[in-house]
């Protein structure tokens, strides 16, 4: 199973390749920078539809329905990643029972 390390460096390329970001690097997103924001502290995710593709990307690499991700696992990556953490290891215990 993958280090939750691992999978927040997934998500932050998936955030990347989503939103189409020349140039930037996994490092340039912090884990607690939020995806959203207000008009004073915007955050890392300006378009709700960007959202979709993000959760349609993540679904295809950890094979996690998209219909699992909803609002409160979109806060940050630190969220995001525990979140997937946590159903990879339910998964992870039911196939061993």
């Amino acid at each position: 199973m993958e280090t939750l390390s691992q999978i927040q460096g997934k998500i932050k390329v998936c955030i990347i390749e989503a939103l189409e970001i020349d140039g930037a690097s996994p490092e340039d997103i912090g884990n607690e920078d939020p995806f959203f924001g207000t008009d004073e502290e915007p955050g890392i995710i300006q378009d709700s539809l960007a959202i979709l593709e993000i959760a349609s990307r993540l679904s295809e690499e950890f094979g996690i329905l998209p219909s699992e991700f909803n609002e409160t696992s979109f806060q940050n990556v630190n969220v995001l990643s525990e979140m997937i953490y946590n159903r990879l290891s339910e998964e992870s215990l039911s196939t061993v029972q």
